[in-house]
């Protein structure tokens, strides 16, 4: 079940300018995209911030239920990976525009297999409701096959310097397919704490993990993620 709420970190509630989605993965918290919800308030200062999770929330949950929790999650993953459309796709398009209807841009910003969701939601906003000049970005998503269409040229996929098991399951062209031969408009490889490892690497892009590089220079992943964001496309 699709569950969503607006982040305090908003500095608009209604009539906004911009609208910023975060779409959450599999076995992800409440709290996960706070840091760099903050970070979005401070470069859009005229911005709704909304929290999207398709799968649920995985809230005060341990032992045998967390795992029933992520195999149901796995499963939803594996459908939507596949299909243009599912019922997450379409509830995600329904409540962002009831969000953003009026705005003059929206950001739609995934992370793992939120990252599917924010595509394809995005893709529908535009079919169903005329939504022109929606920016994607993926950040450590799965990938899945793409047509070779317009939409594209607004879909950013961000990856890590280290390996992330996640984004190497996928492929955006089918073999042998004369339809689904797209890529994404851009193809980005940042660098993030080096410190986490395997799947804490893969939780962190969006977290205030602090580190400093070779040239002693300070860094956190959510600002420096939100700021490539804000930098490929500013506010209006």
């Amino acid at each position: 079940m699709t569950e969503t709420f607006v982040s305090s970190y908003s500095t608009c509630s209604i009539k906004c300018r911009t609208v910023v989605c975060f779409f959450a993965g599999v076995l992800t918290y409440r709290n996960n995209f706070e840091d760099a919800a903050s970070e979005v308030a401070r470069r859009y200062p005229n911005a709704k911030i909304l929290m999207i999770f398709p799968y649920g929330m995985a809230i005060g949950i341990s032992g045998s239920s967390l795992v029933r929790l992520l195999a149901r999650q796995l499963t939803q993953v594996g459908y939507d990976l596949v299909r243009e459309q599912s019922q997450r796709v379409m509830e995600a398009g329904q409540i962002i525009h009831e969000h953003a209807a009026g705005s003059e841009q929206l950001i739609l910003i995934g992370h793992s297999a939120g990252g599917v969701i924010a595509y394809k939601a995005g893709l529908y906003l535009e079919e169903k409701f005329n939504y022109r000049g929606i920016h994607v970005f993926a950040v450590g998503c799965p990938r899945f096959y793409l047509k070779d269409i317009p939409y594209n040229d607004r879909f950013t996929y961000i990856t890590g310097q280290n390996p992330d098991r996640i984004t190497r399951i996928g492929s955006w062209r089918m073999p042998g397919s004369k339809v689904y031969r797209g890529r994404p408009g851009r193809e980005i490889q940042l660098d993030f704490n080096p410190d986490h490892q395997g799947w804490r690497f893969h939780a962190s892009y969006f977290l205030k993990s602090a580190w400093t590089d070779s040239n002693e220079a300070f860094h956190t992943n959510s600002v420096d993620l939100i700021s490539k964001i804000h930098e490929l496309h500013p506010e209006r």
